[in-house]
């Protein structure tokens, strides 16, 4: 038996600490490394770690987000992630581009206001006719099967 419990317990927490990161801190190269990320929220910080998965399913207890590849109207593509895994509405998906300027969203719970679109649209230097519809790919399986949808508008899939 371990002479002192409580430093292997603190030994996992602080391993558990460096592995994971807000998920507001994933950047590109991070889903470059890995295209399967563990999501999950504490005190109402959205929480990700790393996974070793090259598939998921929608019968795990555990959420993951995956790389995704975005192709906009214009052609240009970009990287950004999503969860497929409860692939129904465009609120469980939650698609998001990571741009030089940060995440993008496209998803909110409210409507967006002008001011958002335009941020979110200068994010990547482009207007609306340059950038809708845009169709997004899972760059891994969900169920078997790689995930595909398209994005009408902020706010709006097909």
């Amino acid at each position: 038996m371990d002479k002192y419990p409580h430093l292997l317990i603190f030994s996992l927490i602080k391993t558990i600490e460096m592995d994971r990161k807000r998920l507001t801190e994933l950047t590109i190269n991070d889903l470059l490394e890995n295209e399967v990320w563990e999501y999950w929220m504490a005190d109402n910080i959205e929480y990700v770690r790393a996974s070793d998965k090259t598939a998921i399913t929608e019968d795990s207890n555990t959420t993951y987000i995956v790389a995704t590849d975005f192709v906009f109207k214009n052609r240009s593509k970009h990287l950004g992630f999503c969860s497929p895994q409860e692939a129904g509405s465009l609120d469980q998906i939650q698609p998001v581009i990571i741009s030089r300027k940060g995440q993008i969203e496209f998803y909110k719970e409210n409507d967006w206001t002008e001011d958002e679109v335009n941020n979110a649209l200068s994010s990547f230097g482009l207007d609306r006719q340059n950038v809708f519809p845009i169709v997004y790919t899972t760059r891994i399986k969900c169920n078997r099967e790689v995930f595909t949808g398209t994005l009408t508008d902020f706010n709006e899939n097909k």
